[in-house]
């Protein structure tokens, strides 16, 4: 079993409940508020609190289900968790052979993680050894490539220039 036999119930039940998603961070699904609604029609091969998932997606903070079969974890973080959630899905780009999944699936840009894993970094009062290591592999592995005009704006709305600056600074 892959984890694209994970992925692949779950995105038939995001796909028939019209739910729009973008996968990001480690393979993170991203899902917006109105999420709630394919909770009573996931197959059991899921576990996820319903009440729990509710009251997360009513207050726009992340919450998490897991497919059974592979103890396999799916974070799911509404659009209004994070100021930027809507830009996120709007710039997602469909890849396919990601390894999550055999067609293609929409994926957080790589400007939209860094963004978002600095105001997490931030919120977390800049401790995570893992958030700062995930922001300099982002830097390391895609600086030349990436939308520096928009890493600069998106950090300007969030308050982050000066931690986007040193991220970028010290990759």
């Amino acid at each position: 079993m892959t984890s694209g036999d994970a992925f692949s119930p779950l995105r038939s039940v995001l796909a028939r409940a019209g739910i729009r998603y973008a996968v990001g961070g480690s393979w993170a699904s991203t899902a917006y508020e109105t999420l709630a609604c394919f909770l009573d029609n996931l197959p059991n091969t899921f576990y996820v609190d319903p009440a729990e998932a509710r009251t997360a997606i009513r207050l726009g903070r992340p919450f998490n289900m897991i497919y059974m079969p592979l103890a396999f974890k799916f974070d799911f973080f509404p659009a209004r968790a994070f100021p930027l959630g809507m830009e996120e899905l709007d710039r997602a780009i469909v890849l396919s052979g990601s390894g999550l999944s055999e067609g293609p699936a929409p994926f957080v840009t790589p400007e939209d993680i860094l963004l978002a894993k600095l105001f997490w970094f931030q919120a977390g009062g800049e401790s995570s050894e893992v958030q700062w290591r995930d922001i300099q592999g982002i830097v390391r592995y895609r600086g030349g490539a990436l939308d520096h005009a928009y890493l600069q704006q998106g950090a300007g709305k969030l308050g982050l220039r000066t931690l986007r600056d040193k991220a970028v600074g010290t990759a």
